[in-house]
């Protein structure tokens, strides 16, 4: 008995550790889950707290009949798998080459994380200037190669201002993908290519059958966590098209962010609010059930 007794003691000791931490989580990330849930059925309006009421499923039923809801979520989802598709083939090209012996490999390595680590907000502000149809460098370093005439209103065009921030988000995340799977490449045993070298294997068979299988875990863990990521932009398509012109630009948080600031419908926003986390939990939790099978 006294194992057990001791296994108890050390078990309780640690949950009092544990504790303190647990309750910052419930406290900072479970209660305002469960607490826009609730708003969620209500038709609260900051505006008019005092005629809050329950309401029923009314708020999703009108959300369903919302255009501009569907059309921000399908335009959220559509950016948010072409981002992923850009950034699993640029960043793995560019782990392969900082796998490679390249010279100043460790410098070469630091310059790639550059936009990584740039703040959300900072590159926008960037961008938007770089973009600027008088003035930006993007149309001067065009205009100097010859692709183009005249100066592209990257930001004032619908279908360009989709392009760019494309562009921008997929320049922010490559970074992160780079690193990680250089990180797989890393791992991968030398002995599995010489090997296939021997058996007269080109780069190819290699890539097929070596590379990509021994680093697709990480691939879809990286994949996860970008597309998470990415679904939930908001700094920069804020600062740089505020979902404009018109309504080109404007991804579902950003229509739960004018619910809320512009607004105030706090209910139908979170009704909104809680589509996008079920949206983001459900392929989430089919590509975790397939890390855990293999």
């Amino acid at each position: 008995m006294k194992p057990t007794t001791n296994r108890l003691q050390q078990n309780e000791l640690g949950y009092f550790f544990i504790l303190p931490c647990a309750l910052l989580i419930l406290v900072i990330l479970i209660f305002p889950v469960v607490n826009g849930i609730f708003k969620s059925f209500t038709n609260e309006n900051l505006m008019m707290l005092r005629q809050t009421e329950m309401n029923g499923f009314s708020n999703y039923v009108k959300l369903v009949s919302d255009q501009t809801f569907l059309s921000s979520l399908g335009k959220s989802i559509i950016w948010t798998l072409l981002i992923l598709l850009i950034e699993m083939i640029v960043g793995l090209f560019f782990a392969s080459i900082l796998n490679s012996k390249i010279y100043l490999k460790k410098f070469f390595r630091l310059l790639v994380l550059i936009p990584w680590v740039i703040p959300n907000a900072i590159a926008g502000i960037i961008w938007k200037w770089f973009l600027n149809e008088s003035y930006g460098m993007m149309n001067h370093l065009l205009r100097q190669t010859g692709l183009i005439s005249r100066n592209l209103p990257w930001l004032s065009n619908s279908q360009l201002a989709e392009i760019a921030l494309v562009m921008v988000i997929s320049w922010k995340s490559i970074p992160f993908v780079a690193i990680t799977l250089l990180a797989g490449l890393q791992a991968i045993p030398s002995s599995l290519y010489e090997a296939a070298e021997v058996d007269g294997a080109g780069w190819y068979v290699k890539f097929r059958y070596i590379t990509i299988p021994m680093i697709k875990k990480i691939m879809l863990i990286t994949g996860i966590l970008t597309s998470i990521w990415n679904f939930n932009q908001i700094e920069i398509i804020q600062v740089i098209t505020r979902g404009g012109p018109g309504e080109a630009t404007l991804t579902l948080p950003i229509y739960v962010y004018r619910l809320f600031m512009l607004t105030f419908q706090t209910g139908y926003a979170s009704a909104a609010a809680v589509v996008m986390m079920i949206v983001l939990i459900i392929p989430t939790a089919i590509y975790v059930k397939k890390i855990l099978e293999n």
